[in-house]
């Protein structure tokens, strides 16, 4: 098995340009690059291999190589990046819903160099979790569903369990073991709020039920006047469940932050200032006072940087800066409230923009509350 210090990038779908560029991008960190077009050449070839990441080009390609890598613990500290010209809300949301981790834009090599070379640096430090007190147990019929799932809730901290139907959960949740059960709306065979009311007249662990935004009204109106459960949108990032389940278990009232965060997705340009080119990642929360971008090229704690990105309830972009307050890298051992990323806390606009963000963002909040 080729070790992960040997720094082997593996694409797939990849031709032209984009894999010229992937290549230039590897070999300025001393990586070899194995390309592959075909689904069934990529598993066979991870049957001898451990990279150090893995470039796939969007689209169902994507989704299967994903689903694949997710399902072997061995992998779980392998990020996935996703090579996409168009880094917009949607594409993020779509990996990430995938299971994978990052996107990059392949017009040049210095965003995925960039990458490749932070993980290089923290390969010796990548290691599996111990076990936590209690555990998650994820419950779906769709196993991809529950393999992504799980994997966000791993990286926060949880041991996690599976369960494929209501008669399976009821009978994990007889463990007082259980902290947190992550339920698809359509759990089998009458629905997750079903069987949240049965699981009630035993146990009264934590639960949110994960529904697409179709039924999200209707199982609003399941649960209404329920205590200890909340409902996440089956369309966004598996991590927005670990925000909300985190919520629940913890209370908002153990957050000493001066300002309430709130889980808001959107693409976040950003740069240290200064630069002449702007990265791109991904806002998992903020708050009036500041944002955390998802990114597996974060700025270094107390760096002064620029971003841009579009407020909640704003008609328009804004231009911010502020200084990173902290980082969490990727493959973190230690249970993480956040995907790998940093928290920036705001200091100044362009005229009037921290103002239209923070204004923005109190409209978001009163309608949250």
């Amino acid at each position: 098995m080729v070790d992960p210090d040997d720094r082997l990038l593996i694409t797939l779908g990849l031709r032209d340009q984009a894999l010229n560029v992937a290549k230039e991008a590897a070999s300025l960190v001393g990586a070899a690059v194995s390309a592959y077009d075909d689904i069934k050449d990529f598993t066979e070839c991870l049957e001898s291999q451990m990279p150090l990441a893995v470039l796939v080009r969007p689209g169902q390609l994507a989704q299967a190589a994903t689903f694949n890598l997710r399902t072997q613990p061995r992998f779980a500290n392998v990020p996935i990046f996703g090579a996409a010209l168009d880094r917009s809300d949607l594409s993020f949301v779509e990996l990430f819903t995938w299971g994978g981790d990052d996107l990059v834009s392949l017009v040049n090599s210095e965003p995925l160099s960039r990458r490749l070379r932070i993980l290089c640096s923290q390969t010796s430090a990548r290691v599996s979790q111990g076990p936590g007190e209690g555990y998650a147990l994820v419950a779906g019929a769709d196993p991809q569903w529950r393999t992504v799932m799980a994997r966000a809730l791993f990286n926060g901290g949880f041991r996690v369990r599976f369960s494929s139907s209501a008669a399976d959960t009821l009978d994990e949740l007889r463990s007082d073991q259980v902290r947190l059960v992550v339920a698809a709306d359509g759990l089998r065979p009458d629905g997750a709020a079903s069987v949240f009311r049965e699981s009630r007249l035993t146990s009264q662990v934590a639960w949110v039920v994960v529904a697409p935004p179709k039924r999200l009204a209707a199982c609003a109106a399941d649960l209404r006047g329920a205590t200890n459960v909340a409902i996440a949108d089956a369309f966004g990032p598996p991590e927005n469940v670990l925000f909300v389940a985190n919520d629940l278990i913890h209370g908002r009232g153990g957050d000493k932050r001066a300002a309430v965060r709130l889980l808001y997705g959107t693409s976040v340009s950003f740069r240290p200032a200064g630069r002449e080119v702007d990265d791109v990642g991904f806002s998992y929360n903020l708050s009036s006072g500041g944002v955390y971008v998802r990114t597996l090229a974060p700025c270094e704690v107390g760096q002064e940087i620029w971003l841009e990105l579009w407020p909640p309830r704003s008609e328009r972009r804004v231009r911010l800066a502020g200084n990173v307050a902290w980082v969490r890298p990727f493959g973190s051992p230690e249970g993480a409230t956040a995907p790998p990323g940093c928290g920036v806390q705001l200091s100044a606009g362009l005229a009037g923009d921290l103002d239209r963000y923070r204004e923005g963002v109190d409209v978001f909040e009163r309608s949250h509350s």
